[in-house]
């Protein structure tokens, strides 16, 4: 490598430093987790992502290393620079195999042949998931807009530029069916330095109210899909047992509620709403008036609204 002036030196932004920046650890983590739950829609066999690796390095020693991939080009717009997201040939072999019904038995398939286009469209399918993972992480710092360029078959050197340059890089290891390959993702640090503050923040992505947002979706998705029945109770009287067992068919029994009571709509025993009674082409209806007013529930709190500040 050529040295350089000593004034091109001086102009240099200073290199960042990677554990100085959790967010920035917090967002690779989550693409890791994005990219687990969106392969449960290519392939039936659970998968595994989790983060390997973050560090600064010259890009073309990452070039070098996965010279031998299927890489994203990447520009954002805010940042006017490009960047690199792909997978390596193992990664891609493991994934078709997967996707197409494998169980693992057979050795894994290793070939230094050119990537067929049913494998290029794959591991493109994989790497937009990647990016929109990405941009929606960063747009919670500054707005990011993150547009896929081109796909290549083959990495160059000159990928991101003529220029050797500082960058952070991440690699994400990858198995399935005990095969597995890594993804990486190459931002120039240049890109990263006017998000530095915001990247060296503790908390940047914990809710105010203490609620996760992930388990928040998987509540809304989930539970929130539960089918209940819902029982309409009207105002009766008490009785005694000997006035019970004296009951016979046809009995008329007078209850304490007029046509503006108000009906309990309860979910087994829980009353959760208040209604109106009313009728509607021959049917008794209810029409729901008011939320049941039910007392402080500790831990019902402390799940959905997150611990009372004192």
């Amino acid at each position: 490598m050529a040295q350089e002036p000593a004034a091109h030196i001086l102009l240099q932004r200073p290199k960042l430093q990677i554990d100085r920046l959790p967010v920035l650890q917090s967002i690779f983590e989550r693409l890791a987790q994005a990219c687990t739950e969106g392969f449960r829609q290519i392939c039936v066999p659970p998968v595994t992502f989790f983060l390997n690796q973050v560090e600064n390095k010259y890009s073309w020693d990452v070039l070098e290393t996965y010279e031998d991939s299927i890489a994203a080009i990447v520009h954002c717009r805010e940042w006017d620079a490009p960047m690199l997201v792909g997978v390596d040939r193992r990664f891609v072999f493991s994934l078709v195999e997967a996707a197409v019904g494998g169980d693992g038995s057979e050795m894994p398939y290793e070939s230094d042949r050119p990537f067929s286009s049913f494998e290029v469209q794959l591991a493109q399918r994989i790497l937009e998931m990647a990016v929109n993972s990405l941009q929606a992480s960063f747009s919670a710092l500054a707005p990011t807009t993150l547009k896929i360029e081109k796909v290549e078959a083959k990495l160059e050197f000159s990928a991101l530029g003529p220029r050797n340059i500082p960058s952070v890089v991440t690699q994400l290891l990858f198995q399935v069916i005990d095969q597995g390959g890594r993804m990486f993702v190459l931002i120039p640090q240049s890109a990263l330095y006017n998000l530095r503050t915001k990247l060296g923040q503790e908390r940047a992505f914990t809710s105010s109210s203490g609620v996760d947002p992930t388990w928040a979706r998987r509540l809304e998705s989930g539970v929130a899909k539960t089918e209940v029945t819902l029982t309409a109770v009207l105002e009766g009287r008490s009785m005694t047992l000997s006035e019970i067992a004296s009951l016979r068919p046809g009995q008329v029994l007078a209850l304490n509620s007029t046509p503006a009571s108000l009906v309990s709509l309860q979910s087994g025993t829980e009353p959760v709403f208040l209604a109106k009674l009313g009728q509607s082409d021959g049917y008794f209806t209810v029409v729901v008036d008011q939320p049941v007013k039910k007392k402080d529930d500790p831990l019902e709190d402390a799940l959905f609204t997150g611990p009372k500040k004192r």
